[in-house]
């Protein structure tokens, strides 16, 4: 599988800067492979390690919510056990 498919380089100041044309026009890409070499910011962050820590702290903070509301049920489910009296109508 080519992954450099459709992918044009150019040369702006100094730096290279990949293209590929979409049917919007053309946008920046990062290719995984530059120069037949893996370019491991580019698989791991996508180009941007601001971008991967980013998806990392919205990871942990979904992670840490699914936990907080795991844990109020469970003490919700404590309270309700040990008084069942007061929540009865």
């Amino acid at each position: 599988m080519d992954f450099n498919k459709g992918i044009k380089e150019i040369e702006i100041e100094g730096e290279r800067v990949f293209l590929k044309k979409s049917f919007l026009g053309y946008g920046v890409v990062h290719p995984i492979k530059i120069d037949n070499k893996i370019n491991w910011k580019n698989l791991l962050a996508g180009g941007s390690w601001i971008k991967l820590i980013l998806i990392i702290v919205f990871v942990l903070i979904l992670i840490g919510t699914i936990f907080e509301i795991r844990n109020i049920y469970e003490i919700a489910s404590k309270c309700l056990q040990a008084n069942p009296i007061i929540w009865k109508n």
